[in-house]
C-alpha cells in the first residue's frame, strides 16, 4: 500500500542557503490537491505583550517538475556531421 500525501508537506533546513543572501531557512514541497508545489520558509522574530516570540513566514512556489528519465549516453549520436562552417 503506497502512503498518500494528498494535502501533505515537509521542510526541511535549508542546506545551500547563501551568506548576505535572502535565501529561505527551510525548503520542501507540499501536495494541494494531488499537485505537488515547492514551499519555502524564513524564520522571524516579533515582540508581543512583552514577549519575544518566533514565528516562519510561509511562500508557495512554482509547481515540482517531473524529473526527466535520464537517457544512457550514446556516442555515435552526439557526433555532429556538419562542419560549422
Amino acid at each position: 500500500m503506497e502512503y498518500d500525501n494528498t494535502n501533505k508537506g515537509a521542510l526541511f533546513g535549508n542546506t545551500r542557503k547563501r551568506e548576505g543572501k535572502k535565501d529561505p531557512d527551510l525548503q520542501g514541497k507540499i501536495n494541494i490537491e494531488g499537485a505537488e508545489r515547492w514551499l519555502s520558509g524564513w524564520f522571524f522574530t516579533y515582540e508581543k505583550d512583552g514577549e519575544k516570540k518566533r514565528g516562519i513566514n510561509l511562500s508557495l512556489g512554482d509547481p515540482v517538475e517531473a524529473k526527466a528519465e535520464k537517457k544512457p549516453a550514446n556516442k555515435a549520436d552526439d557526433m555532429d556531421d556538419e562542419i560549422p562552417f
